[in-house]
């Protein structure tokens, strides 16, 4: 095959990915400027909606990105921006540890789980591997994040505020990052001043410090792992294909998600061989497949020797994917109970498990059948509740447990800025701020697709694929708004380009018009 029909090929399936993109990012654009997903006051995991005034939503947006644009002209002429991403990365450091410090509470949910195993297995007990009502037991994948956990708590002491500052600095790493690959894919000054500030604004980033999971260090990794995959296919440099398979696959021992990712920067990958014949990027793919395989496998051996007990396979992965087809006291897809409360129901019979598991697709497949409008409802409603709720559960995940009537005098300080953030008017000035900035990011997609479209590069492909997977995973998958979290994150360069895109444009028409009133003028 001749290399014309390569690169024609090539284009087509960069154009696909831009259609796609486009497509979904042109959706979201249109429900965020409508509507709204919000949780209550107090925090539950039950959404409810509120229709929103389209043209309030882009007089907002329009005024937003003014004030951004004029603010990065303004930076760029009093300093550069690499210091200006050091700055930033610096006060997300100490606003977020700031914020941890004063949120300090209880670690609930699955953080609570992965950090009590592990404190465990620091202290050699493996109980929590028996068979029975145990979170590893039944969620074995989780070991993995467990494992990595073990490593950082031996390390460093087993104080939680360790952990803290390995979350602060994650968040101010996935802002560097965010820069980089603004600056390799774009080579835009204006734009990479754009993804700076705006990363500063992305507010939930911040917030996600008090989960202390695999998110934030596995965005940090990811974003490293695309970063020097584009960066090998510029510079050609073996190593680089090095460091992003170690750091993709560290990202997806800390969250398997994240392999996701993975094979987003194999869809790039795919394509550029297509281009270009390429045996690193070939060894690059099997080597990411095999360090995947046996890390996870030398991490169950691991536990398994040490323990003298077997892993578990844990409750079926199927189990997932009919949760995700299901109705529940929170939303359309979310978790309900029904992949944990099954096991001992079932006394951990896992193929029995399974059987039940395929019974109730079928069930709803059947249900969806019956009742095509119903089948719409529900998916329209599992696809809105992820991806127009604007904290991205940052504050839900982290609201505080403790009984704010019984406070010290101190408390009373400290919890005057925590009712604030979470409860009182600074809570629905950084909503509104999260909410305009979710629409911003949205809608200058839209244009970044339109752009990709027109120039056909791989390396554009890398965060539209793993916005794609993301999307289709988890209408498929267990929906929430949380997961897709990440996903939105990697699109702020996107969305800073798409908003000088716009500029340019405007610039150049408004140049054009003085050009032509000169002449009529003459």
């Amino acid at each position: 095959m001749n290399k014309e029909i390569l690169n024609k090929f090539s284009n087509f399936l960069v154009k696909v990915i831009a259609v796609i993109f486009m497509v979904l990012m042109g959706m979201n654009s249109l429900l965020v400027l409508t509507k709204t997903a919000i949780f209550p006051k107090d925090y539950q995991e039950t959404l409810y909606y509120e229709n929103d005034s389209a043209i309030l939503n882009i007089m907002f947006l329009i005024i937003f990105s003014i004030v951004i644009l004029i603010l990065a002209r303004y930076l760029k002429k009093i300093i550069s921006v690499q210091r200006l991403v050091l700055i930033v990365m610096i006060y997300a450091f100490i606003v977020s540890i700031l914020f941890a410090i004063l949120r300090r509470d209880y670690v609930q949910f699955d953080p609570f789980n992965v950090i009590d195993q592990a404190n465990n297995f620091i202290r050699e007990n493996y109980s929590g591997l028996d068979k029975g009502n145990n979170y590893l037991y039944i969620y074995s994948h989780q070991i993995t994040t467990v494992f990595l956990f073990q490593i950082i708590l031996s390390l460093f002491g087993r104080a939680t505020f360790i952990l803290y500052i390995m979350q602060s600095f994650s968040i101010s790493y996935i802002i560097f990052m965010l820069y980089k690959i603004s600056n390799i894919m774009f080579d835009d000054e204006d734009t990479n001043y754009l993804v700076v500030i705006l990363s500063g604004l992305c507010f939930p980033l911040i917030f996600y410090v008090a989960f202390v999971y695999g998110l934030l260090p596995g965005m940090f990794l990811t974003l490293l792992a695309y970063y020097y995959f584009i960066k090998y296919t510029k510079h050609k440099k073996w190593y680089m294909l090095v460091i992003s398979a170690i750091s993709i696959n560290v990202a997806i021992l800390f969250i398997g998600n994240n392999l996701i990712h993975m094979l987003a920067i194999f869809s790039a990958a795919v394509i550029y061989l297509i281009r270009v014949r390429d045996k690193k990027v070939v060894a690059f793919i099997v080597s990411c497949l095999f360090l995947m395989t046996a890390s996870k496998s030398l991490i169950y051996n691991y536990y398994e020797v040490k323990s003298q007990k077997s892993i578990a396979d844990g409750v079926p992965k199927i189990t997932w994917i009919a949760m995700g087809m299901q109705e529940g006291d929170r939303e359309a897809g979310w978790w309900n109970r029904f992949n944990y409360d099954i096991m001992p129901e079932e006394d951990y019979d896992t193929k029995r498990i399974t059987e039940i598991s395929k019974d109730s697709i079928k069930q709803r497949v059947e249900v969806f059948k019956k009742n095509p409008r119903y089948a719409v409802d529900f998916y329209q409603r599992k696809y809105e509740n992820q991806f127009i709720e604007p904290t991205f559960q940052s504050l839900l995940v982290t609201a505080p447990q403790r009984n704010f009537d019984s406070e010290t005098k101190l408390e009373k300080v400290k919890d005057f800025f925590v009712k604030q953030i979470y409860f009182d008017e600074t809570h629905h000035v950084l909503t509104f701020i999260m909410k305009v900035f979710q629409v911003f990011v949205y809608v200058f997609s839209v244009v970044f697709a339109v752009n990709m479209y027109k120039k056909k590069k791989e390396i554009l492909t890398i965060i539209p694929v793993a916005f794609i997977g993301g999307t289709l995973f988890h209408m498929i998958w267990e929906a929430k708004s949380r997961y897709v979290f990440p996903y939105f994150v990697f699109l702020i360069p996107l969305a800073a380009y798409g908003l000088i895109i716009v500029r340019n444009k405007i610039t150049e028409y408004r140049k054009n018009k003085e050009e032509k009133d000169e002449k009529g003028n003459i």
